[in-house]
């Protein structure tokens, strides 16, 4: 029987900046025995989420069909998408949403604003734990045990460690993010930007999404910060309560 961890394991090698493995490759990084390799590879094969490219794999269309999927159905996404437009028209800025799956923060939307400017962490890219205002904001509402759970397993490998250089330090600066209700970074995913984000929470007390309003450096400093997190705040409000009344129209 095949191991589903394994098979989807194999999606996660894939990345922009390594879109392409031969077989030799994925079998090598899962450990596994060819036959096993080889089976596993056919199962993606199958469904659609790989297709044979040259002598090597590649991503397939099953990827696009269920980013489609997300688009339409995600009700964070559904919420978030005409709120962002607004806060985007309203500021001129960029408008991120953010959203935790598993261990990841990643990008689920980006609203681009007038000023050109680079945002690395765009749409569907994994964003630092530890860095950016989005991560930071929700690390800052999760429980504590949760948050010493992600330090042990992901700080020692974080280049920046811009929240402190041990546990407490970082506890410390998550809890002083949580009772400020807004996390800020300056240079610390592009240099020359400089991000605001505020918790989305259902009306919960625990966040796994967030608002990023990001804007250039020269542009903060003319900028009232107090305004844009006001904005950011209503905003979350919206789409916080947007989700609820969608939620309480399907029981």
């Amino acid at each position: 029987m095949l191991s589903v961890r394994k098979v989807f394991s194999i999606l996660d090698l894939f990345s922009v900046e390594r879109p392409v493995w031969t077989a030799d490759e994925i079998i090598a990084a899962l450990s596994c025995s060819r036959p096993q390799g080889y089976r596993y590879i056919g199962s993606l094969c199958d469904a659609g989420f790989l297709v044979r490219f040259s002598s090597a794999y590649r991503l397939g269309v099953r990827a696009v069909e269920l980013d489609f999927i997300v688009r339409e159905s995600d009700p964070l996404l559904r919420a978030g998408l005409p709120v962002l437009k607004q806060v985007q028209q309203q500021s001129g800025c960029d408008v991120l949403l953010i959203s935790m799956v598993g261990d990841r923060v990643i990008t689920v939307h980006h609203e681009r604003g007038t000023d050109p400017m680079t945002v690395t962490y765009g749409r569907g890219r994994s964003m630092p734990l530890f860095r950016g205002a989005g991560s930071k904001v929700i690390l800052a509402s999760l429980p504590a045990a949760k948050q010493k759970q992600l330090f042990e397993k992901y700080y020692a490998a974080e280049p920046c460690r811009i929240l402190g250089r041990d546990w407490e330090a970082v506890r410390a600066s998550l809890k002083q993010i949580r009772r400020s209700g807004f996390a800020i970074s300056r240079g610390e995913l592009d240099s020359a930007n400089v991000g605001l984000s505020v918790p989305i929470t259902y009306n919960l007390p625990v966040s796994y999404a967030s608002i990023v309003v990001v804007l250039s450096s020269v542009r903060y400093q003319t900028t009232d910060q107090d305004v844009i997190v006001q904005m950011a705040r209503s905003a979350a409000e919206q789409i916080s309560n947007a989700i609820g009344d969608g939620d309480a129209g399907h029981h």
